[in-house]
């Protein structure tokens, strides 16, 4: 996986870690990975390379616009190509996802280009969760999408934004929705345990890295590839650009799609409040909270498990060092960045969001300035009786499958327990 941390022996891992370093593919997972052996012998991950073929696929556009790009991409492509080792699906994969990328950045600049009205569509008052990864982020923001006053960002959605053609005079029909579920039930044969860690769905709403990747303020590429040279480069640059680039993005879904008052999360807006409250200066950020112990190894397994479809041999150790390490950083830079007595800022527990979840709707609409409808709390209401924990099974992990130490990640994250009274998870305590 990563060159510079090699996989431990087998006797350091716990039978578990094991089982994550050393996959059993299923029967379609061994298909993909075969399948793509021929075609990663031909990819090249350069600059070069990638906006070619971006060029190619969009009929001879070449105007990727002036949003950060040719640093980052650089960046990016020499970490992947010195730094790790994908195997030939994962290869393919970033090719496919970069040229995608790409794509979607000529598309976007040839659309505002003939169609500036669209930037001078508002963004007002959204609401976005800011909270944990694993804290409740990803419950909260489906449940309060289930208003219908509300604008939000279904999965198929942010992850191709813009529909085939000219987005300007759309392809009949919009096939975007059913290719998102044909990828999702491809992706259920190859990882089948995804769901009972994280559930991905074509209609619901998720993370908002998928839409700020475009001008590189997303810990996507962080998240997924484990790119240490390009994580350090993240973690140092000024990514308000990239947040401007991001709400043009929202205009433009709003003008494709409609909608006015979004609702909106991702974790990572933790270690950027600076650039999202510069962008969206009335924005309600709901800050969910979890004893982050728990949630720490939790997100290891999930990220562990989900690495085996760009990489031999997933190292739990590496990501429990690495996840932790960007959890820490999270929620230090939040706390540092996070102004005293802003009331923009409402604070959830994740145990009163799953013993109360629409008490918890209520006191956010209340700082918002919103209104539960009859209508919008019956929709709510009725999703929460048919999504509750562990519909899919249950996730069982421990710290030493991920080479951590329950006790020292208390240490390192104490002080943000006790500013904000999280209780301990009584199974890490």
């Amino acid at each position: 996986m990563l060159k510079a941390s090699p996989l431990p022996p087998a006797g350091q891992l716990t039978p578990y870690g094991r089982a994550l370093a050393f996959p059993e593919h299923t029967e379609a997972g061994k298909a993909a990975l075969a399948g793509a052996a021929e075609p990663a012998r031909s990819i090249v991950l350069s600059p070069d390379a990638l906006k070619a073929e971006a060029i190619r696929r969009t009929g001879g556009l070449t105007d990727f616009g002036d949003a950060p790009l040719d640093t980052p991409l650089s960046i990016l492509c020499a970490s992947l190509n010195e730094e790790i080792e994908l195997h030939a699906l994962g290869r393919v994969q970033v090719f496919n996802q970069l040229v995608g990328l790409l794509v979607h950045r000529l598309k976007f600049e040839d659309l505002w280009r003939r169609h500036p009205e669209i930037l001078d569509l508002p963004v007002e008052r959204p609401i976005i969760v800011i909270g944990l990864p694993r804290s409740g982020t990803t419950i909260l923001h489906r449940l309060l999408s289930r208003d219908p006053a509300k604008r939000f960002s279904p999965f198929w959605e942010q992850v191709m934004p813009l529909p085939d053609g000219d987005p300007a005079a759309p392809a009949q029909p919009d096939l975007r929705l059913d290719r998102m579920r044909q990828s999702l039930a491809m992706l259920d044969t190859v990882v089948p345990e995804l769901k009972t860690m994280h559930e991905l769905t074509a209609e619901d709403p998720d993370e908002d890295i998928s839409l700020l990747i475009f001008a590189f303020a997303s810990l996507q590429f962080e998240w997924s590839y484990r790119v240490p040279a390009f994580s350090r480069w993240y973690r140092s640059a000024d990514h308000t650009e990239g947040y401007r680039y991001f709400r043009r993005v929202l205009q433009t879904l709003t003008w494709l799609r409609g909608g006015d008052r979004w609702v909106l999360k991702a974790p990572q807006h933790l270690e950027q409040l600076g650039p999202l409250l510069t962008v969206f200066p009335d924005a309600t950020l709901v800050q969910t909270h979890r004893d982050p112990v728990p949630a720490i190894i939790s997100l290891s397994s999930l990220t562990t498990y989900g690495g085996r479809r760009y990489y031999d041999h997933p190292n739990p150790h590496a990501v429990g060092a690495d996840i932790a390490a960007i959890v820490e950083r999270l929620l230090a830079r939040g706390m540092a960045d996070r102004p005293d007595g802003d009331p923009r800022f409402v604070d959830i527990q994740f145990t009163d969001l799953i013993s109360d979840p629409l008490t918890c709707v209520r006191q956010i609409y209340a700082a918002s300035g919103d209104t539960l409808s009859p209508e919008a709390e019956a929709t709510m209401a009725a999703w929460i009786a048919d999504n509750r924990q562990g519909k899919h099974g249950g996730h069982d992990y421990a710290a030493q499958d991920f080479g951590l130490d329950a006790g020292d990640l208390r240490r390192r994250l104490g002080d943000y327990q006790a500013r904000f009274g999280i209780p301990t998870d009584r199974r890490f305590a």
